[in-house]
């Protein structure tokens, strides 16, 4: 009987099985033509990426120049290390690599978080400004470290150092807040833009177009074809309107004192020196500056960073007297024949208050109140006005205004107010207060580049536009934010008398007379603290808050070419001893300058300023 064998499940095994090896082979099959088509471009620039290697050619930031054409920021090239993050398989043998470069573990650590947001094709800056030694260190080492090489990048130079690096301010590596920002777009990760002065206001104008070079190279980094090239356009140059020759001067005079000057032509706002002190080298920027030198600029102490023109808010003192004399005369509660008699102070409210003279000025005009700068005339002009009065005029000639000058970071200043006090303590406002801000003191803050205009109004009646270029980049930042006041002639005249007093009739400011040329001004000496509180200080704790030195003034007196205001921190012997020698140095170079006369001193012009020089072209000397 024959044995019939039941193979049916045998069968169904089979069809699973070369049902399993045709999905096998289809799945193969797509992923073969997903690959070798639809992903070919992708996988062939990656292929690409290991043999061709893209250079980036910088490029260099615009000139910036004086208002004479004079450079005051160029370019010099640099010898860079680049790390090529694509290339980089042993990141630790890397690092111990470059510790031969005196580079320490946590340097590299900062560099390599920096480039967090770059891309992964990008190149990353390890070290700049390499000496001849460093360069031959990594050349003789290439083959086992072919993710490094050398280029050279152009590097900020600021010729003059820390001349007028408040207003020309310096670069660095943009940050990712900037990278949010509108004014930066189209900046990438690693990019050098201006963090600070017009660096940073007309980056846009600086800021050129890089190019690449494509480098065909074998498996050690060697470099064996060119394939392509895009020269990089440099930026455009800046001409700003700084006077190299008055900024010299300028920041001569004030030395290291703390302090800060300002000077412009209030025809046209055109800023002639803005000096600050004490200054810093934007050159340590250009560089990167190391952690250690940043805390050091930091916490400083004499805040060597601030813009004490326009971020530093100091009581006016005395110079506020000449804003209550026109305010007096604009609202009618005085004339030019309005007397006081003086007799060294005047009790108001059940208390006394002292005028600077013991035994009084006598009988005294408004003209004599200005050049004498009488207390007591100011005491009763403060007290007819009352404070409301005295903060709407105020802010009539820009105080407690920002000025918009063409800066970042301009400081508001402070008028106060009946409203300011309730709104910031919950107290009312005391009459016998307005008593210490006629005269400057109290709760009262200025700007040097705010108080300077408001002179710059009273000298000419109209309101000048402050700017460090005549570029319109950012509106904004352009515009006078004080309506143009409209001022009786008579009133304007008659407190610009008492100006011309004060230097020409043997008044505070005569260290501020220019023979030839009639300047006007007033000089101040405001408290830091007040006077009772300083009384129960030992010497040396009274020296921390001496009072601060001013003079604001300009010149000539009938058809003014230039306002200035100058303020030296601690200067306790008085705006007249202190400022106004200054104030005369810079009138008395201006009108050598732009007169064509001799001046009356020794004045040492830019040409033989200490300044940044570039030895046979190669990296940068200082000289000073």
């Amino acid at each position: 009987m024959p044995i019939f064998q039941d193979n049916r499940q045998l069968l169904s095994r089979l069809k699973v099985i070369k049902a399993l090896f045709v999905v096998a082979f289809l799945v193969l099959f797509v992923k073969v033509w997903y690959l070798s088509v639809l992903k070919a471009d992708y996988y062939r620039e990656l292929a690409n990426q290991n043999h061709v290697r893209v250079v980036p050619l910088v490029a260099p930031r615009g000139l910036i120049l004086d208002a004479q054409g004079r450079v005051l920021v160029d370019n010099i090239q640099s010898s860079n290390l680049i790390l090529f993050l694509d290339k980089t398989e042993h990141l630790q043998a890397t690092f111990e690599f470059l510790k031969g470069l005196n580079l320490t573990a946590e340097e590299l650590e900062a560099r390599l978080l920096t480039a967090r947001n770059y891309s992964k094709f990008q190149s990353l800056v390890i070290k700049e400004n390499l000496s001849i030694e460093e360069v031959s260190y990594i050349l003789s080492h290439q083959a086992e470290h072919p993710e490094l090489t050398i280029i050279e990048e152009p590097r900020r130079l600021y010729r003059y150092g820390a001349l007028a690096a408040h207003a020309i301010g310096y670069v660095g590596e943009i940050s990712d807040r900037q990278l949010k920002q509108s004014e930066f777009v189209g900046h990438k990760p690693g990019d050098i833009v201006g963090k600070y002065g017009v660096e940073r206001t007309y980056n846009p104008i600086l800021t050129g177009i890089d190019g690449q070079q494509r480098h065909l190279v074998n498996s050690v980094g060697k470099v064996i074809q060119e394939l392509s090239s895009i020269e990089p356009k440099a930026g455009n140059p800046l001409t700003t309107t700084i006077d190299l020759d008055l900024q010299q001067v300028a920041e001569t005079e004030l030395g290291d004192r703390p302090g800060a000057v300002v000077a412009f032509d209030p025809n046209d706002g055109r800023i002639l020196v803005m000096a600050s002190r004490p200054a810093f080298d934007p050159n340590t920027f250009a560089r990167r500056i190391s952690r250690q030198e940043w805390g050091n600029l930091v916490e400083n102490p004499d805040n060597p960073l601030q813009n004490r023109t326009i971020q530093s808010q100091f009581s006016p003192g005395s110079t506020f007297k000449v804003v209550m004399a026109l305010a007096g005369l604009e609202r009618g509660v005085i004339d030019e024949t309005t007397s006081v008699h003086c007799t060294g102070g005047v009790t108001l409210y059940g208390h006394y208050f002292h005028c600077h003279k013991v035994g009084g000025h006598g009988t005294v005009t408004l003209s004599d109140a200005i050049r004498q700068s009488c207390n007591v005339y100011f005491f009763l002009l403060g007290q007819k006005l009352g404070i409301n009065e005295i903060e709407t005029f105020s802010k009539l000639v820009g105080l407690g205004q920002l000025s918009g000058i063409d800066l970042s970071g301009e400081a508001l200043g402070l008028v106060p107010s009946e409203e300011w006090k309730r709104r910031m303590t919950g107290e009312k406002w005391y009459a016998g207060e307005t008593i210490s801000v006629a005269i400057g003191q109290g709760p009262m803050n200025v700007t040097p580049v705010q108080l300077a205009r408001a002179i710059g109004i009273i000298a000419t009646g109209r309101v000048p536009t402050l700017h460090l270029s005549a570029v319109d980049k950012e509106p904004a930042l352009h515009q006078p934010q004080v309506a143009a006041p409209t001022f009786k002639v008579e009133n304007l005249r008659a407190v610009r008398q008492g100006m011309w007093r004060v230097v020409n009739e043997w008044g505070t400011g005569r260290a501020a007379q220019v023979h030839g040329f009639e300047v006007c001004g007033k000089t101040g000496t405001a408290q830091t603290i007040g006077s009772a509180t300083r009384s129960k200080l030992s010497k040396d704790q009274a020296a921390k808050f001496a009072p601060n030195a001013w003079f604001v003034g300009f010149a000539p007196r009938d058809n003014p070419e230039i306002v200035i205001a100058v303020i030296v921190q601690g200067g306790e012997s008085g705006g007249g001893v202190v400022a106004a020698p200054i104030a005369g140095k810079v009138f008395q170079t201006y009108f050598a300058k732009t007169h064509k006369v001799p001046p009356q001193q020794n004045i040492q012009l830019a040409s033989n300023f200490p300044r940044i020089i570039k030895p046979n072209g190669q990296g940068a000397a200082l000289s000073q």
